[in-house]
């Protein structure tokens, strides 16, 4: 499994990325994450057999599919396929290794996962991420300041203030989840609804002001909490979370159900009366 330094090198060394699996549209996880990358300055390639182009890029079939002189520059492939379909791509991988000597890193997306193509590309000389968000990652080691994201840490802190009095009662707001206090908050409280959610994502943004009269709406009864995937990927890794907003719906401190995807406050509800019997 690759080290922090590891995946801190390819991030800040390596500028040009074959992106396999990458989706043409914008409400996927690869999209988004292919957008973001282009965003700060890298190169993307788009590998999808079903697209012609995507983000003003041609689009190839396989990495084995782009001419000789656009192959000897890929330096990482980021991988959005099941975990079933990495050793062929790693194959490919290997083929351009070993023809141009310029690959370098093989990165499989969140829940992507698979022992034997790492063994296989880490023995052809290749760094290997597994399990972890090309973007997460980057956010998390940049350094360059977020103002909208310092905004939102802002006014979180507030809500989580006006919900939670000094007594103790319920919270009428949403309470921030983190990583380090997920398993203590959803054991601690009966029914708890975790918006899983990013700064960048604007379906989160549309469900936020939802949660927020949910909250209150349901004081004593529900607890509402928001986990900021980019921040706390270690939860979201374990609950797979792989598009934004879900609603985790935790009682006992067990998930018993999940909500994909932006919809109306009736939908919402409606699954939140059903928990609360």
């Amino acid at each position: 499994m690759a080290r922090t330094d590891d995946i801190r090198r390819i991030l800040e060394t390596y500028r040009t990325i074959a992106i396999v699996g990458l989706s043409r549209d914008p409400s996927k996880d690869s999209f988004r994450v292919a957008e973001y990358l282009q965003s700060k300055g890298y190169r993307i390639v788009p590998v999808n057999p079903l697209a012609e182009e995507i983000l003003g890029q041609k689009c190839y079939r396989s990495l084995l599919d782009m001419p000789e002189n656009l192959q000897a520059t890929i330096e990482a492939v980021d991988v959005f396929r099941p975990s079933q379909d990495v050793p062929a791509i790693v194959d490919e991988a290997i083929r351009l290794r070993e023809k141009f000597g310029n690959l370098q890193a093989i990165w499989m997306q969140l829940g992507i996962m698979n022992k034997e193509a790492e063994k296989k590309a880490t023995n052809a000389g290749l760094t290997v991420v597994m399990d972890k968000c090309m973007m997460i990652e980057h956010k998390r080691m940049s350094t360059e300041p977020d103002p909208e994201l310092e905004k939102l840490r802002r006014k979180k802190m507030e809500a989580m203030s006006r919900g939670q009095d000094t007594q103790g009662t319920a919270p009428n707001a949403p309470i921030t989840v983190e990583d380090s206090n997920f398993d203590q908050l959803v054991n601690q409280y009966h029914l708890m609804i975790i918006d899983c959610w990013a700064p960048w994502c604007g379906p989160c943004l549309m469900v936020a002001p939802i949660v927020d009269e949910l909250a209150r709406s349901y004081a004593g009864k529900v607890v509402f909490g928001k986990l900021n995937v980019d921040e706390n990927p270690q939860t979201a890794g374990r609950f797979g979370i792989m598009s934004i907003p879900t609603l985790l719906v935790m009682k006992e401190g067990k998930e018993v159900d999940r909500m994909r995807e932006a919809a109306p406050r009736q939908v919402i509800e409606a699954k939140i009366r059903d928990h609360i019997g």
